[in-house]
């Protein structure tokens, strides 16, 4: 591919979930809104893949304030599978939603919940494409808007609740990200950067000065942690992702996430160039066994379906700082892996947890038994998926977290490693007593029964096979992106 086509494609790649939303505001017809959503996805995840195939063929590509490496393409490739496995799920579970009145059916509401779901996606493939810095702030507080309406978007007061607590604590966290930024950008200035590119910055990263980049990486961490879910600035999560409609609940856990801890990541090579590694990796350890610690007795006590899926992100986005943290080569892939890994499992994991609350009408796991009996396949998958976030193998989740703890053993992080273990063994047997209570035993007599919809279980199953895929092997393509993104991070 020649170098200006595939830099108009850093281009074309936003504007398609842009044009997207913007074609959902000329029609009613659920089927036509369908239809486009299907295939501005689609039309995402090709560019996606041809543009992978052009940076892994000749490198790096920039035009502007954006650009894309290996690093961007990992997080990149998880944004455009994810989006396109929502799309798939939506179209069943939008008219079963609508019939059963969890969505509004109005016209008006269903254009401007497809509109929303693209800038959505729009906002995090700047995010995820940004090499400046301040952009990527920019790109950032954009997921915020976008995403608020969403998690409110059913407009009863427990919606509107979350909405306003999610505005308040990631806007609040968010500030202290931008200060970070305009610390790093101060200190870079200082070296002889001229911009706030990042990888102009890391061309200089040797020249600056220490003491300000500490203190500017520490409040990049808490402002991106915010977003990212990581303990204790995680209060937001729980109540977002379990008021959201389900597909947003899936992109909000399985992306949004991500797209925060990309943007730490930027900034720990910029902290490890300057100061040593050893400073963002500690930091990092820090955050990550915090978040593992804090969830487990929340995953342990939770009714709630879909705030106990919500705890678990705030777990597997520790085990992703841990492996950043105990770093090297091995930490830093596991790591990788770990959020591809998450990514497609926790968004399976919400797409059963949607079936089984439509069943049942709840979201209370005390009430939702028997659900193998209601919907068989859906009950497989949702078993299948706590099996992987527990980390048993062969599920794609075992893999990154044996690295992870590989990387610790072998940096000698004892302590850290021992309570790691103790963390994910609890939580191992409270979700499999959570899982296994509501896919067996008996169903409630009132409970919704019928054929289970084809299009969520096509997503599901499309997930299913690439979470057990992952766990049996990693494809040699995606096997050298990991590696060549790992490169990136630990130089």
């Amino acid at each position: 591919m020649t170098q200006p086509i595939a830099e108009t494609l850093l281009w074309a790649l936003p504007l398609v979930p842009v044009v997207t939303a913007l074609l959902m505001l000329t029609t009613s017809d659920r089927r036509i809104l369908s239809a486009i959503d299907l295939a501005g996805s689609a039309t995402l995840l090709a560019l996606a893949l041809v543009l992978a195939d052009d940076v892994a063929a000749h490198g790096p590509r920039a035009l502007g304030v954006l650009r894309i490496d290996d690093l961007g393409l990992v997080f990149l490739l998880l944004l455009a599978l994810l989006t396109m496995a929502v799309s798939i799920y939506t179209v069943g579970w939008l008219k079963q939603a609508v019939a059963l009145g969890n969505m509004r059916a109005e016209p008006r509401y269903l254009r401007s919940y497809f509109a929303l779901v693209h800038l959505f996606v729009a906002t995090m493939v700047v995010t995820v494409l940004a090499d400046n810095l301040g952009v990527l702030w920019i790109a950032m507080e954009g997921t915020t808007i976008t995403s608020a309406v969403l998690v409110g978007y059913h407009g009863h007061h427990h919606g509107l609740e979350a909405a306003w607590k999610y505005i308040i604590v990631t806007t609040i966290g968010i500030s202290f990200g931008l200060f970070g930024t305009v610390l790093v950008y101060a200190a870079a200035a200082q070296g002889g950067a001229t911009g706030m590119g990042w990888s102009e910055i890391m061309s200089v990263a040797p020249k600056l000065d220490p003491g300000i980049v500490r203190i500017g990486f520490i409040f990049v961490v808490v402002g991106y942690g915010t977003k990212a879910g990581l303990a204790p600035m995680h209060l937001w999560l729980p109540d977002a992702h379990s008021q959201a409609p389900t597909p947003v609940s899936a992109l909000l856990s399985g992306v949004l996430i991500k797209c925060a801890l990309l943007g730490i990541i930027r900034f720990q090579t910029i902290a490890a160039a300057a100061c040593g590694t050893a400073f963002p990796a500690q930091v990092l350890l820090v955050f990550g066994l915090v978040s593992v610690v804090v969830a487990t007795p929340f995953i342990l006590t939770q009714h709630d379906l879909k705030r106990l899926l919500g705890y678990h992100s705030v777990e597997h986005v520790g085990i992703v700082a841990l492996g950043l943290g105990f770093g090297g080569s091995i930490g830093t892939y596991g790591a990788l892996l770990h959020v591809i890994n998450h990514g497609v499992t926790k968004a399976l994991a919400f797409f059963a947890a949607g079936t089984a609350i439509a069943r049942f009408g709840s979201r209370d796991m005390t009430i939702i038994r028997g659900l193998f009996g209601v919907a068989p396949i859906g009950a497989t998958l949702l078993m299948l998926a706590a099996l992987s976030l527990a980390g048993v193998p062969p599920f794609s989740i075992f893999v990154s977290e044996l690295l992870v703890l590989r990387a610790g053993i072998g940096g000698a992080h004892w302590v850290a490693i021992a309570i790691f273990l103790a963390m994910v063994v609890i939580i191992f047997a409270g979700l499999l007593h959570h899982a296994g209570g509501m896919v067996f035993g008996k169903p409630a007599a009132e409970v919704a029964r019928g054929r289970e919809a084809w299009s969520p279980l096509f997503g599901m199953m499309l997930l299913a096979a690439i979470m057990i895929l992952l766990g049996l092997t990693i494809p040699a393509s995606f096997d050298g992106l990991l590696r060549r993104a790992a490169e990136i991070i630990v130089g």
